[in-house]
C-alpha cells in the first residue's frame, strides 16, 4: 500500500440506495433516491478522475431478510441488500471499484463491527493515513454511523476523521423537517460536528 495520508472509504455505493430497481425507490418510489443521484455522479467522477488522492476502501452491505423490519418479511424493505433476492447487493451502475485497495463487507449498518473492517484502518494508518473521509450511502445511518465509531477507534491516534457530503447521499424524506424542527440530514451534520467529525463539502475541503 502506497504512502497516502488519505484514506476514502466509500460506504454502501450499491444499486439498493441510487437505483430506480433498487428497494429504496421500488418501495417509495423514485423521487425517495433521487438526491442520491448526483452524490453518485460526483462519487463516480472522483474515483475515476482523482483517485490516487486517498487510497481507497470500498465497504458494501450484505443483510439477512428482515434485518431492518423487525422479522417482518412482506414489509417492503424486507430484502434489502439481502443476497440474491434482487439487484441491491450490485455496486452502483458506472462505480469503478477497480482501484479500491480492499473491499470489506458488512452485516450491519455500522462498518466497525467488522474485525476485517478494523484491520483495514489499522493497516492504512500503519502506512501513514492520518485522516479517514467518509462518502457514500445513506449519510443519516450507515456513513453517520461509521464514521463516529471509526473516530472513537481512531481519535487518540491523531487521525482526523471527515464526512465529505457532497460524494455522500441521503433520502428526500431525511430533508424534510421533523417535529423538533430539524431534518435528520441537519441533525445528523451538527451530531457529527459536535462529536469531532468534521463535515465538508467536497473531498478537497478535507485535505
Amino acid at each position: 500500500m502506497k504512502q497516502n495520508h488519505n484514506l476514502l472509504v466509500v460506504i454502501d455505493a450499491q444499486r439498493a440506495f441510487v437505483d430506480p430497481a433498487g428497494s429504496l425507490a421500488r418501495a417509495f418510489g423514485f423521487d425517495e433516491v433521487r438526491p442520491a443521484v448526483p452524490a453518485l455522479s460526483r462519487l463516480r467522477a472522483f474515483l475515476t478522475e482523482r483517485s490516487s488522492d486517498a487510497r481507497i476502501v470500498l465497504v458494501r452491505s450484505e443483510y439477512h431478510p428482515g434485518q431492518f423490519t423487525g422479522g417482518q418479511l412482506d414489509h417492503p424493505l424486507a430484502d434489502l441488500c439481502v443476497p440474491s433476492r434482487n439487484i441491491d447487493c450490485e455496486w452502483a451502475e458506472g462505480l469503478d471499484t477497480s482501484r479500491a485497495s480492499a473491499v470489506v463487507t458488512k452485516h450491519h449498518a455500522d462498518a466497525t463491527e467488522e474485525a476485517a473492517y478494523r484491520e483495514v484502518i489499522d493497516q492504512a494508518i500503519g502506512n501513514g493515513a492520518r485522516q479517514i473521509v467518509f462518502v457514500g450511502f445513506q449519510f443519516t445511518t450507515c456513513v453517520r454511523a461509521s464514521a463516529l465509531t471509526t473516530l472513537d477507534l481512531v481519535g487518540s491516534r491523531g487521525v482526523r476523521v471527515a464526512v465529505a457530503e457532497g460524494l455522500t447521499g441521503s433520502r428526500t424524506s431525511s430533508y424534510r423537517p421533523t417535529r423538533e424542527g430539524l431534518s435528520r440530514v441537519e441533525f445528523t451534520r451538527r451530531e457529527l460536528q459536535e462529536s469531532g467529525v468534521a463535515v465538508v463539502g467536497e473531498f478537497d475541503e478535507a485535505v
